[in-house]
């Protein structure tokens, strides 16, 4: 405790210190005005915790039951059976050998024959005039014009169809068919019915009865305990005068 009111001493030495500028020089120091102390003081209390109490009541409920009910139906399903057939089946193949018969081909040759055509073409010539012309006998730029024969040749083509027997050999087919028999399946089906019962759930309606609890604050648990607290006391210094003490004051600051 000495020690702490020692603590607040130099604590408010320092901030009266720094009010009026530190220690040094003539009204630059203030002298303490309060002497402070702390003591221990033991208080009586009482410590109380919260009690829980729990409250039951019998109510009836409304419930629902899950029961086992057995459930028939038919039930209608198909059975195939197969069995085998046997048929006859043709298979042919065709193979070939060659064979020889005797035609005619016809070929063309192309000659040619000489074609020779007169025509009639008028031929004309300009009039003389001069020395040994009688004047008078033409008249002047009449041209003297006759028609004359002239013969025109060319060759004409000649196509002559000329026929050879020949031997023309060709593949003839032949056919050969042999039995090759084929077992097919016969699929034959029939509807069987029958019977089946399962078990399925029912729900039926009841009345249970059960208890109802509630938790609720009961008379609370109190102790007494004493508790240590610490105590601050102050006497006010007066220099020049009696000292009187001022007990549980605080301090004017």
């Amino acid at each position: 405790m000495q020690v702490l009111g020692l603590s607040l001493l130099i604590h408010l030495a320092a901030g009266s210190a720094q009010q009026y500028g530190g220690y040094g020089g003539y009204g630059g120091y203030e002298h303490p005005k309060h002497n402070c102390s702390v003591t221990d003081v033991v208080e009586k209390a009482e410590v109380c915790t919260p009690a829980l109490e729990t409250k039951c009541s019998s109510e009836e409920l409304e419930i629902k039951r899950v029961l086992d009910s057995e459930q028939c139906y038919t039930v209608a399903r198909t059975v195939c059976s197969m069995s085998t057939e046997t048929i006859d089946n043709q298979v042919c193949t065709y193979s070939y050998k060659p064979r020889t018969e005797t035609t005619t081909t016809k070929t063309a040759e192309v000659g040619f024959e000489k074609e020779c055509k007169t025509q009639m073409v008028t031929v004309c010539q300009p009039a003389q005039y001069g020395y040994g012309h009688a004047y008078g006998e033409h008249a002047y730029g009449e041209n003297l014009c006759k028609e004359v024969g002239q013969e025109t040749c060319y060759n004409v083509p000649v196509v002559t169809i000329v026929e050879h027997p020949v031997d023309v050999t060709f593949p003839e087919p032949v056919k050969a068919c042999v039995n090759k028999p084929i077992a097919l399946p016969r699929i034959s089906c029939e509807d069987l019915s029958e019977e089946k019962c399962i078990t399925v759930p029912k729900v039926k309606d009841d009345v249970e009865e059960m208890d109802r609890c509630v938790t609720v604050l009961a008379d609370s648990d109190c102790q007494a305990v004493e508790l240590t607290l610490p105590k601050q006391s102050c006497v006010e210094l007066v220099y020049g005068y009696a000292e009187t003490a001022h007990h549980n004051e605080p301090p004017p600051y």
